[in-house]
């Protein structure tokens, strides 16, 4: 893993816009699920938005930054605290950290109330060894470096973590989730429930990936919100470290 770096994040606010903005989502609204909190910047609004922020090197830790160059260590490492989450799941990987399990229960709560639909984890944890066979099955099927555009390979996968969620909207392909009403709620919203869209459009020179609107990972309340307030796109960019296109050979 390269040296951890501090950065600042390069978007300045204003005080009162920032107050202005957090005392409109200080909580999730009324009916948009448990009320999830969002942390308070200094009086200045400035201290909130500009210190810096490194990724941590535990594979446990919600700030653990995992990509084509950044992979876990160990390689094979499992969570031990895996839970369901009390939402639709489709297919057999359905459990996250628990940390991350509470919060997308409230985050489903939260797009249903806004959209009427359910949302319905599509595949959570994988392990290393599952993780392997499936990039194989794509490499097979697609050839290496179609594959590596999609699918990460074993040790540098987020589901490793049990941080990371494929979503969709009931009776929807997740492929098509980022074109229906929660799709898009998600998109303008998972920050408030400590998730990012960790592969946005445009992004794919920095993440290595292509946009995956399904693709949600938990990085906690204060630094989502953050990532929001400040319009960064990525966790690359928001930990201030190089971007990870392709695997370091």
């Amino acid at each position: 893993m390269a040296p951890r770096v501090s950065v600042t994040v390069l978007h300045r606010f204003r005080a009162a816009a920032v107050a202005g903005v957090l005392a409109m989502v200080g909580t999730v609204a009324s009916g948009n699920g448990a009320g999830a909190a969002i942390p308070v910047p200094s009086p200045d609004g400035q201290g909130f938005l500009t210190r810096g922020v490194t990724p941590a090197e535990n594979p446990a830790d919600p700030l653990v930054l995992v990509n084509k160059i950044h992979p876990l260590a160990p390689r094979d490492w499992a969570p031990d605290d895996l839970a369901r989450p009390d939402v639709a799941t489709l297919g057999a990987h359905d459990e996250l950290r628990t940390e991350a399990a509470r919060a997308l229960e409230e985050l489903a709560a939260g797009a249903e109330g806004a959209t009427g639909h359910e949302l319905v984890l599509v595949s959570g944890y994988r392990s290393a060894d599952y993780q392997r066979r499936l990039y194989a099955r794509y490499v097979d099927a697609h050839g290496r470096r179609a594959a590596d555009t999609f699918s990460a390979r074993a040790g540098h996968s987020e589901h490793q973590t049990g941080l990371a969620a494929d979503v969709t909207e009931e009776g929807t392909t997740y492929t098509r989730f980022g074109r229906t009403d929660t799709g898009r709620w998600v998109a303008g919203h998972a920050w408030r429930y400590g998730f990012v869209v960790r592969y946005p459009r445009g992004a794919e020179h920095v993440t290595g990936y292509a946009a995956e609107p399904w693709h949600l990972r938990y990085v906690g309340t204060e630094l989502a919100t953050r990532m929001h307030l400040a319009g960064t796109a990525t966790l690359e960019e928001a930990f201030g470290v190089r971007p990870a296109p392709d695997y370091a050979r």
